[in-house]
């Protein structure tokens, strides 16, 4: 699977448009929304779980969760 092929789910945030995650890769994606700059970034994390993917996606806030579970936790590269 590439990172293509996983279910982004949209999420209510400001910063964040979708969240993703791949089961084969314990890979986790984020893509973030467009500022001012027309497209979006989407990154992708190393080392995550469902349970982790689950509750970013769950949390009444996205951006806090992202920051308290991936962001500065996890490796990371930006994909696009």
């Amino acid at each position: 699977m590439t990172f293509e092929d996983v279910e982004m789910q949209p999420v209510i945030s400001s910063q964040i448009e979708s969240v993703g995650f791949d089961p084969e890769t314990n890979k986790g994606y984020v893509r973030f929304l467009a500022r001012g700059r027309g497209t979006t970034s989407l990154y992708e994390y190393e080392g995550c779980t469902q349970e982790e993917a689950t509750a970013i996606i769950t949390a009444p806030s996205v951006g806090i969760a992202f920051g308290q579970i991936w962001k500065g936790t996890k490796i990371y590269r930006k994909i696009s």
